[in-house]
């Protein structure tokens, strides 16, 4: 992420992204997904950007789980959540384990954080380097460049006794970067603050990525097309 200071983000994660996206019905299709293409059976998990954690609620029911994630905020409230699994503060560009998994996710677009492609392969192959012989690796992309709308605006609200809060997001596409621009309003304590972040982003597209796998040194590389349901954005599995 962008070195702006982002605790608003962290503070109304939950608040606003539980009200959009439905995590067990997602954490299902990473089983599903996890079952068609395993090679042996798969034992163990890591959820690299695991955010506050919400997948590995349901994830660990049937996984020895670990979570990885850069924000020491996230990982106090997943450790909440979740006590079957185990988590870590960390970059996912150059975190290091003393142990390998059957399978690594990452997703919600988390990936595009490592901002560049260069970043993007030494990703993967650190990825790579904490992988059981034949485990997958399951990446949820970032928005792809092709996609991108001018213009376009997402809008976010969240309201309990105490808080009143609306987001609007907006982007801007550069040559190198892919800029989230959000803006908050927060009414709390008799008084409405105004806060603002920049999220900087990797701008690729789905050429980059099957590249990426290959340099990093997967064997094989399979790209599950984008819908409506759980992953909309599409996802990548890559098998060691």
């Amino acid at each position: 992420m962008c070195k702006n200071d982002l605790r608003i983000f962290y503070k109304y994660y939950d608040q606003i992204y539980l009200k959009r996206k439905d995590y067990e019905n997602e954490s299902q299709t990473i089983r599903q997904i996890i079952k068609q293409f395993e090679k042996k059976p798969s034992k163990t998990l890591l959820d690299i950007g695991c955010g506050t954690g919400e997948h590995l609620k349901y994830l660990s029911q049937s996984l020895k789980c670990k979570g990885l994630d850069i924000s020491e905020e996230m990982i106090k409230k997943a450790k909440a959540k979740v006590a079957d699994a185990e988590f870590e503060t960390a970059n996912m560009i150059d975190f290091s384990l003393d142990e390998r998994f059957d399978v690594i996710i990452c997703l919600f677009g988390s990936i595009g954080y490592v901002q560049t492609f260069r970043n993007l392969v030494r990703t993967f192959k650190n990825f790579l380097n904490h992988q059981n012989n034949e485990g997958l690796t399951i990446i949820a992309p970032w928005v792809f460049r092709k996609d991108f709308r001018k213009g376009a605006f997402s809008i976010d609200t969240y309201e309990d006794d105490e808080t009143k809060l609306v987001r609007m997001g907006t982007s801007k596409l550069t040559r190198s970067h892919w800029l989230v621009y959000f803006h908050y309003l927060i009414g709390k304590d008799e008084s409405i603050k105004y806060s603002s972040e920049v999220h900087k982003m990797l701008a690729a597209d789905y050429e980059d990525y099957i590249n990426a796998f290959s340099l990093a040194g997967y064997s094989e590389t399979e790209f599950l097309k984008e819908d409506e349901g759980a992953m909309r954005r599409g996802l990548f599995v890559a098998i060691k």
